[in-house]
């Protein structure tokens, strides 16, 4: 009998080898929190509430001068307009358990173990930020757009012209969905010349890394799969908002005393802790956030409704 390889897997050969490298499975794996969308309001920590408030006030040119009916007429009163917007910092976390024996036996350096489980964390907070963001932005009073049709140029041009009534200033941002990405591309394709005098638009919404899909019309424009439903799950709610339309707050944990097992990712609220249950042979890997995100004035973001 021929030597195959077939006859000798049950034996001399694997079934199959692994390849040393563990890669990510296909996640959306954008940061709307470092994007500059979004305005940082502070951290509570030390603050003796979890919820920051943020306070307006009606000043520089809110309200008008007006002309005097006479030099010596006598000035009414005009009552100062405030404002105020809550930002409540709650937990978000996760946890994974691995066993010794599936530790052990990983490719070193190649494969998952507590401190690639730890490092992952992020990432996953992340996506949790993304998703407070896409829930926060479509609680917006003013919308555009239609239940169950193709999100269009002329959509965009509403949510521009909506924000520029209410006198938004730039820089604009927006947050869709991906099939609201793809059919306000395909709207464009269809607009043949009639947006030449406004630059190549073709050209600023070229693919770029997960997240940031490019400028169009002085709009950054960013997808994310976490754009929340709209009218019973048929459409998508996506939003344009000027500067200053969303904040989000931050709880950072005071450093444990002796907590050995402890991370913390740079850059991030994060915290990391690693624990043992000497008894069932595991590590616990559990992450740790404290974070909050509000519509801090409604009159600088816009929903955009099209179809899911």
């Amino acid at each position: 009998m021929a030597i195959l390889h077939s006859n000798l897997e049950t034996d001399l050969r694997l079934a199959a080898i692994i390849e040393r490298e563990i890669h990510a499975l296909l996640t959306d794996q954008a940061s709307m929190r470092t994007s500059g969308a979004i305005d940082f309001k502070g951290d509570v920590a030390g603050m003796g509430s979890d919820t920051l408030r943020v306070r307006y006030a009606g000043l520089d040119g809110f309200d008008s001068f007006s002309a005097t009916a006479t030099e010596n007429t006598d000035v009414a009163e005009t009552a100062l307009t405030d404002a105020s917007s809550d930002i409540a910092v709650v937990r978000a976390a996760l946890r994974y358990d691995i066993g010794d024996l599936a530790n052990l036996t990983g490719v070193p350096g190649a494969d998952i173990d507590p401190f690639r489980l730890a490092g992952s964390m992020v990432g996953s907070f992340e996506q949790y930020f993304n998703g407070l963001v896409a829930t926060t932005m479509a609680t917006a009073t003013a919308n555009v757009g239609g239940s169950g049709v193709n999100l269009s140029v002329d959509n965009w041009f509403a949510a521009m012209a909506a924000l520029e009534i209410a006198s938004v200033p730039g820089p604009y941002w927006a947050l869709l969905f991906p099939q609201q990405l793809s059919d306000l591309k395909q709207s464009l394709r269809s607009e043949n010349n009639a947006l030449q005098e406004l630059g190549d638009v073709q050209a600023q919404m070229k693919i770029f890394g997960q997240g940031f899909a490019g400028n169009l019309l002085g709009v950054n424009v960013y997808t994310s799969s976490d754009v929340v439903t709209a009218n019973a799950g048929a459409d998508s709610a996506g939003a344009m908002w000027g500067q200053g339309a969303l904040g989000f707050a931050i709880g950072t944990p005071r450093p444990l005393a002796g907590a050995g097992g402890e991370v913390r990712a740079a850059g991030t609220p994060v915290v990391v802790e690693m624990q043992r249950d000497a008894s069932a042979a595991l590590t616990e890997v559990v992450g740790h956030a404290y974070c909050g995100v509000s519509l801090i004035e409604d009159d600088r973001c816009v929903q955009i409704i099209s179809d899911r």
